[in-house]
This record gives structure tokens, C-alpha cells and sequence, in this order.
């Protein structure tokens, strides 16, 4: 098996394909300096994070030394990996290329050095949505690492299709995410959460929702003309919640979106401060629900009840410390479902 991987991963870094073929070879009859798998990391990482400096945060690096390996591969390559203006960041049709090879060779890499065993110790790259996040995910790594304790874990915070896609690439091992829509993932569902319509308790929506009907259409289309907040496209609650509004004939754009947030977290704390209404978890918004500082609104359960996953990548190859970290995930004991009380 190992020779095998070894195999693979050299074919991968011999990188005389007909895309990459740098020009310079040419001009200057010298052979270059092979890349190596430090500088494929860096790069993997550069285009994940969007960014030199958020890249440099996350590797511990300076900013030029990260940008001098970028700068290293663009030279022996021929090729220009990353377009960079004062406001723009993006991969160039060549950089998306390499991308996909470095995921390729920096998995590979990584299933060798578990396969051979290396020094005892094992790792895992985890990703989680805002709700799982708050919910349970503590509790299943807290218990996990108590029984694996050579185990290193490289956790991650993103909304649901960004932790899917990563997946999806290799670069996470596994995900909590609150939506499904990747066939190349395996999803195993975990709990079930209630999406309510919350609101901060003011007076204007306690009219409101004092006269909520058992329908809840009229009352819904009336409510959602207020100032409604939202959480980007990316998001496994928005696009859950924006499913479910479909059900009563409502579109995006019939919503009063007056903003956009990246954090799960600042948009209930601009809801309790008045800013507008939102869609969410009422996991999210439950002690702040309970201590009166938000009002919600009852949705039919039938529509806006999700699923929340465990997902992995649906291949052959499994390590066996990703798979004892899913046994360990499903055991019911690590969840309590949180019902929604009025």
C-alpha cells in the first residue's frame, strides 16, 4: 500500500504535465528546483483562506515568507498562479489546476505517513457549522480526544456549504453541517433542529405575535415585511429557511433584507438589539428565548424542522481514527434535543 501511495504521489509532483510545462526550461536549459510539499501546503492554504495574511495567521508564517513560496511556484511552474489586485483576490485558471493537484498529493502525503504509522500520534481536520458548534460538537471532541489521547485535532469554523466543499476536496476530514446537498459526501444524520422566526421582544412584535393564526400564512407574509436579516449564501440555515419559506409562496426577494452576516452570533445579537428579524436555530437563540430578551414566532414544524449531519468523504480510503471518530459521533448520549417551548 505504501508503495503504491508513494507511486501516486510522485506522479502527482512530477509536474511535466502539458498544463504545467514551465517556458523558462526552454530559455534557460536549466532544470528547476523541485517543489516540495511545504510549498504545496502554503499554497493550498493561500487559496482556501482567500488571502497572503489570512494564510500567514493560520501557518504561523510571516506574510513574506508565505508570499515568497507562492512567488517560488509561480516562477518554476511559468505560470501565474493568483491574480491580485488592491481589492480582488482570486485563483487564475491555472492556480485552480494546481489547487486540486496540491489537495490530491497533500492527502496522499497524509494517508502515507498514518499508514506507515509514524511517531503514534494521529490527526484530524474537522469543520463545523455555527449550530452544531454551539450544540454538540464540544461535547463529541471533548469525549473523543479523552479516549484517543495521541490524536491531534485541527478544528474549523464556516458555514455549511463552505465546511461540505472542503470535504468534499480532502482538505477536512469531517464535517457538522445543517443542510445536504453533495452527492460525493456520505451524511449521516445526528439530531433534528427547530428553525424558528425570531424577533426582539418589543412591543410592536408582541402585537404581532399575540395574534399569530393556527395557519400562520397570513401572519408569516405580514411579519416578514419588517426588516429582515440574513445570513449569507453560504449558509446551511439560510438555505434551509429559505427552502421552507418556498412552501407558503415566498421568494428571497419578496423578504426586507436590510443586511447580510457572515456570524450566526452577531445576527441574533442585532435581532435581541432591534435591529431586524431572522430566521434561526432555536438552539442559537434558546437562553435569550427563555430569559425574554427575543421573541419567536411558531413556524409549522413539518416545513422548518432540518436535519443536522456528520458528513465524510464518500471514498474507498478511510483512516481508521477518522472512523473511530465517527463511531464515537453517533452514539445517541453525546445529543439532547432541544424542543421548542412557547
Amino acid at each position: 500500500t505504501l508503495t503504491r501511495i508513494t507511486r501516486q504521489v510522485s506522479r502527482l509532483l512530477d509536474l511535466n504535465l502539458e498544463c504545467f510545462r514551465p517556458e523558462y526550461f526552454k530559455l534557460t536549459g536549466k532544470e528547476s528546483e523541485k517543489m516540495d510539499i511545504h510549498q504545496l501546503q502554503i499554497f493550498a492554504n493561500v487559496a482556501e483562506c482567500k488571502g497572503f495574511l489570512a494564510a500567514s495567521k493560520k501557518m504561523h508564517l510571516s506574510q513574506s515568507t508565505v508570499s515568497t513560496h507562492v512567488s517560488a511556484l509561480e516562477h518554476e511552474l511559468g505560470k501565474k498562479l493568483i491574480r491580485r489586485t488592491a481589492r480582488n483576490f482570486e485563483l487564475t485558471e491555472d492556480g485552480v489546476k494546481l489547487y486540486k493537484y496540491a489537495v490530491d498529493i497533500l492527502l496522499l502525503h497524509r494517508k502515507a505517513i498514518m499508514e506507515v504509522g509514524g511517531n503514534g500520534s494521529e490527526f484530524l481536520r474537522i469543520g463545523t457549522s455555527s449550530v452544531p458548534a454551539q450544540w454538540f460538537v464540544p461535547t463529541i471532541l471533548s469525549g473523543f480526544l479523552k479516549k484517543n489521547v495521541n490524536t491531534q485535532v485541527e478544528m474549523m469554523s464556516a458555514d455549511s456549504l463552505d465546511i461540505i466543499r472542503r470535504v468534499k476536496e480532502g482538505s477536512l476530514d469531517i464535517g457538522f453541517v445543517g443542510t445536504k446537498v453533495e452527492k460525493q459526501c456520505k451524511y449521516i444524520p445526528l439530531i433534528k433542529d427547530h428553525l424558528v422566526l425570531a424577533a426582539p421582544n418589543t412591543k410592536e412584535y408582541q402585537k404581532i405575535f399575540a395574534g399569530e393564526s393556527d395557519s400562520g400564512e397570513s401572519d408569516l407574509r405580514q411579519i416578514l415585511e419588517a426588516p429582515f436579516l440574513a445570513r449569507r449564501q453560504y449558509s446551511g440555515t439560510m438555505k434551509e429557511a429559505l427552502g421552507s419559506l418556498k412552501y407558503f409562496g415566498i421568494e428571497e426577494e419578496d423578504l426586507n433584507i436590510i443586511a447580510t452576516f457572515d456570524s450566526a452570533e452577531m445576527l441574533r445579537d442585532c435581532v435581541e438589539a432591534g435591529m431586524g428579524i431572522s430566521i434561526l436555530s432555536y438552539q442559537m437563540i434558546r437562553e435569550l428565548h427563555e430569559s425574554g430578551k427575543i421573541l419567536i414566532y411558531r413556524l409549522p414544524e413539518k416545513e422548518f424542522c432540518r436535519e443536522l449531519y456528520l458528513i465524510y468523504k464518500n471514498e474507498s480510503f478511510l483512516p481508521e481514527i477518522v472512523k473511530k471518530f465517527i463511531q464515537r459521533s453517533i452514539l445517541k448520549k453525546n445529543f439532547k434535543e432541544i424542543y421548542v417551548t412557547y
